[in-house]
Parts: C-alpha cells; structure tokens; sequence
C-alpha cells in the first residue's frame, strides 16, 4: 500500500510540475511574441507608450483622441519606466506579470511554510497557483491584474506576519498603506485585501484599525485628488464614468459555475481549512481575506469581468488548501476520514488532488496553434497600417499601438458608454457615414454576435454595414473600407424586412460571376430564421441562376437582427457564357426557413421584388 501511496503522490508532483511548466513555456513565449494575445492588452500598451512619451492618459470623455484610462496608472507606469530598456512593445508589461505571478507563488509558499512547518505541502499550494488554468491563461499577457493581485497579497503577508506581533510600529502601518494602495491604484476593484486587513486589525485593537483605516482613506483620496485636479477631471472620467456597464446575472452564473467546475477540490479543501480554523478562534488576516475575496466574486458579473475576477479567491483557495495538506493539516478532515488507517487516508488524499489536476486540464497546444496562425495575419496587418494615415477604428488596439498609430477611439469603453446612455456615438457614426476611416478593423465573429463582445454598439456594426463593406480578410481579421454608394431602393418584405439599397458588380449583365450587394433593415427584432434569395429571370420567368443563403451564408440568422438594425449581404450569380439576348429581370426576396413561405411583397403575384432589368443584346 505504500508504493501505491507513493507513486500516486508522484503523480501529484508530476502532475503539478507539468502545469507550471505550461505556465513558464507561455510566459516565455508571451514575452518574445510582439503583438496582442488578448483583447485588453493593446489599450493597456497604448496607455503606457502615452505616458513614456509624457502624456496624460485621463482626459475628458468627449474629447478627441476618444481613449481615457479606465484603470489607475501605477502598471502602466511600470511598464512605462522598463521601455527605455526593453523597447515599446509587450515586454515590460508581460515581465511584470510573470514576475507578478511569481511574486505570489512565494508569498503562498512563504505562508503555508511558516503556519505548517511543512515545506512539501507548502510547495504544493504555491504550484497549485501557478498551475491554475486562470493563471496560464493570465500569466504572458500585459494586463493589470495579477500585478495588482501581487500587491494586494503582499499587503495581506504582512498584515499575517504582523499578527503575530504583540505592538504594531509606525512603519509596519506604513509598510501595509504602501501595499494597499499600490494595489488599488493598479486595479480599483482590490479591495478584499485591505478590507480584510482592516477587520483583522479591528478584532485585535479598534483604534489601532480605525487608525489605519483612515491613514489609508485619507492617503488615497489625497492622491485621487491630486490626480483628478492635475487631469482636469479627466481621472474621476476614467476611473468612475468609463467605468458604466451593466451587471449581468447570466454572466455572474456562468462564470461561477465555470470556477466550481475548474478547481472543485481546492475550493472543498481550503474551505474545510477554513472551518477548521475558525471554530478554533483562529480569526486572522486569512481567514478574513478567504471570507471577503470570496464574497467579492459577485463583482465578476459586471460586463467585461472574466477569470481575472477570480485571482483572489484562487490565492487564498491554494493558502489554505495547502494548510489541509500539510501532515498537521490532517487532523482538520472530517473524522470518518481522519480516522482512517494511515496506509488509506494517505494515498485518499492523493486521488483527490489528482481529480483536482485532471479537471485542470488545458491543452497548451492550442495556445501553440493560435499564436501560429495569428502570427502571419499580425504582420501582414502591420504592413498594411503602416502605409495608411488617417483615423483607424481598429478591434485589436495593439495592433495600432504596436504600429505607430494612435488609437482614437477604445472600442470596449465608448460601446459601454453609449449602452449606458452616457455616449451619443456622434465620432464613430458620423464617421462611418462620412466615409472617414480609411479602415474599420473586426475580428472574426464580432459582427456576427456583437452583444456577446460588447466591443461595439449595435446601432456601430449597422452603420458599418450601410456605409462601409468587407473588402479583406487577414487571419482572424476583417478589414472593411467605405463601399461605393448604394442605389437607394425602398421595398417592404412581409412588414419585417425592408430593403434599403443595392449595388452590384459589374453593373451590367455579362457571362460570369455577377456579385450583388444588399443592405437590409429589420423592422423589428425576428423570431424566425430567413432566408434570401436572389433568381435572375427570362422575361418569361424561367430562372437562368440563383443564390439562396441565410444572411451572410447561415453566420447571422435574422433571429440575432435588432429593429432597425441595416446588415449587409451579397449573393453570388453564375451567369452563364451561352446567355442568348433578350430581357432578364433580377428579383429578390425572403421566405421562411423551415416552411418555405416567403414574406409577402405589395403588389407581387409570387412575393418577390423586381430589383432591375437587364437588356442582353
């Protein structure tokens, strides 16, 4: 039974040395890919390029360029300060964060080593953390949240070591105040760590925590002060009006049924740990830091949330966690457990840790296979925006930052603000009808479910499709360009559909591909699935060809258009090279799906719209 137990803690130990290579493999390669790996990293780089060149990254919110910071600037100053050495690009923000990560994972070891005298079991929860899912997922990228996580820790380390002091000094309350607002000035969301610190202090000495409590809200609203008034308003803009989505409870269960699914025994673990040590009256910074991170998971269902939410809870989760898989630990297990054999309870543990590992599992290869296939897109990309002036909307900011464009216009923040009521979207719509970005840049799938993004704004992507058309794609990139003038032509398709106008290519009938565009405009939302058609027709009605698709071929079914919403369409025509002269007529209209019905068309025997004719001589 021993070499069971053995072996099956070697594979707990391979197991989790497996997880923490993937980890260091991605940090690596994060830090040697020059362009975006996430979405929020390009705005992130943008805002500290502007302060390395000395600029403000608060500003008015209706004032051109369109981008204010929505987080506190100390990350980004960081990694402002390291691009004299490491250059302007993801570097000295990625570093950050690895070192961030990395940071961590020794406070956690550093904590459950002390507690526990146990330096295996401590070494289990610090890899636990950096062998997390989330945290492969967050570690090679320049984002604010772990440097702020490793800020916030630290505040709580020493918050535990000072528990054990009978007298706190001066600079210990001064050491804690650092720490704390280092990390809400790196992100405002942290505030379980010193809220915990705060009710630690309290149980021990009420004026000592009073004390700290308002050293620490007089030091940060001082310096909110001094930034809003520098700013000229520009940091309350940033930090609190940018700052307007809406709370999503569908977004809040997934995400919560997604971690419980994710580290399930860690939770059940450190939770048990917990317990243990409260009904012993072990009321310290931990166990007031588990019970507030926690209970600040509600704040991940707020639009734009996502794993990062979840980095405090996994901290203290692997904290005490480690503190059960200690040897002492086990005496903390249910009796019905503890008083196991030995030879049982001990490899018991081990499966458990395992199941744990096998629900962690992610494949780095598809982080291999992304970045493989991203990367020709992100240089041919590169290529094309350094030979284009003019304002550039692009998705994927970094690729402008990393380019040597500005980016006037921060996708996620104005599309929030204009959800909100707080944005009328002039910039952006007036923009796109005037034809004023050379390039409007999309990534695969944003047009097609915009409001599970939330990058853009639905009354955007409309505008986008009457004014502006996809003329390439790179990669995962679609680029769309003003499109030439439509013919303006109005028809009704059974009270839900209208045409707006069309254009097509070539203008006149020839053997060939014929290429006609369509711009549609729902009348209200749809609750069926329609289909298009477009038949080229003798005058006789016999069809010579046809194209029949749900809009753009099945990607954006009406049931996901918005009233009022204009999408753009084109059909594909196979004219044929033996056309005989005559007249053809080119008709369009919709029909339903399943059953086959079309939409009805004033006027129209069959319910089809004649769009023109053509003469072939």
């Amino acid at each position: 039974m021993k070499t069971v137990a053995r072996f099956l803690w070697f594979l707990v130990g391979l197991g989790l040395a497996m997880y923490v290579a993937f980890a260091v493999w991605f940090a690596f390669v994060g830090l040697a890919y020059p362009y975006q790996l996430d979405y929020g990293e390009g705005i992130v780089l943008w805002f500290a390029q502007e302060i390395a060149r000395g600029h403000s990254i608060y500003k008015s919110l209706d004032a051109f360029p369109y981008a204010s910071s929505n987080y506190p600037p100390v990350a980004m100053a960081l990694a402002a300060a390291l691009m004299p050495i490491l250059g302007d690009g993801y570097a000295g923000g990625r570093l950050l964060n690895v070192a961030s990560a990395v940071i961590v994972a020794a406070l956690i070891f550093r904590i459950v080593r002390v507690e526990t005298r146990d330096a295996r079991a401590a070494s289990l929860a610090a890899c636990f953390f950096l062998g997390a899912p989330y945290i492969f997922h967050w570690i090679s990228l320049f984002r604010v949240d772990l440097i702020g996580l490793a800020f916030a820790f630290a505040g709580v380390y020493f918050a535990w070591r000072f528990d054990r002091k009978t007298k706190l000094l001066f600079t210990d309350y001064c050491l804690l105040i650092s720490c704390f607002l280092l990390a809400l000035y790196t992100k405002q969301s942290l505030v379980a760590a010193p809220v915990a610190a705060f009710l630690a202090l309290f149980l021990r000495d009420k004026r000592a925590a009073i004390a700290f409590a308002i050293a620490l809200g007089a030091s940060g609203i001082a310096i909110y002060l001094a930034m809003d008034v520098a700013t000229r308003g520009g940091f309350t803009a940033g930090l609190i009006d940018s700052n307007a989505t809406v709370f999503l409870p569908e977004q809040l269960g997934e995400l919560l049924k997604n971690f419980a699914f994710k580290f399930p025994v860690l939770i059940l673990l450190a939770a048990w740990s917990w317990i243990a040590r409260v009904r012993a009256r072990q009321w310290g910074v931990l166990e007031w830091y588990a019970l507030v991170a926690f209970g600040a998971l509600a704040l991940s269902g707020r639009v734009g949330a996502w794993e990062n939410y979840f980095f405090e809870a996994i901290v203290i989760a692997c904290v005490f966690g480690g503190l059960l898989m200690a040897d002492s630990g086990l005496n903390h297990l249910p009796s019905a457990i503890r008083h196991l054999p030995f030879a049982i309870r001990y490899p018991l543990f081990a499966i458990l840790l395992l199941i744990q590992l096998a629900l962690f599992w992610h494949d780095p290869r598809i982080a291999a296979d992304l970045i493989a296939r991203d990367l020709p897109a992100n240089r041919e990309l590169a290529t094309l925006l350094a030979r284009t002036n003019g304002t550039i909307i692009s998705e994927d900011m970094g690729a402008l930052a990393t380019s040597g464009k500005p980016v006037a216009y921060y996708t996620f923040q104005y599309s929030s603000l204009a959800r909100a009521g707080k944005w009328n979207q002039h910039f952006e719509l007036d923009g796109l009808r005037a034809g004023a970005f050379p390039f409007v840049i999309l990534e695969n799938g944003t047009r097609e479910d915009v409001d599970y993004f939330r990058r853009f704004t639905r009354e955007f992507v409309s505008a986008l499709d009457r004014y502006y058309g996809l003329t390439q794609t790179i990669g995962k990139y679609r680029i769309y360009t003003p499109a030439p003038p439509l013919r303006l032509q109005s028809e009704n398709f059974g009270d839900a559909i209208s045409l707006v106008g069309w254009s097509a290519q070539p203008e006149m009938l020839q053997p060939g591909n014929f290429k006609l565009t369509l711009v549609w405009q729902a009348q209200h939302s749809i609750p069926q699935q329609l289909t298009a058609f477009a038949h080229l027709e003798r005058a006789d009605g016999n069809k010579v060809t046809q194209d029949d698709h749900a809009p753009m071929n099945g990607v954006y079914p009406t049931t996901r258009w918005s009233a009022n919403e204009m999408v753009r369409d084109t059909f594909a025509l196979n004219v044929p090279n033996d056309l005989p002269p005559g007249k053809y007529v080119l008709r369009i209209g919709w029909y339903d799906t399943d059953t086959g019905d079309r939409l009805a068309v004033p006027g129209s025997a069959d319910d089809a719209f004649e769009l023109t004719t053509f003469e072939v001589k």
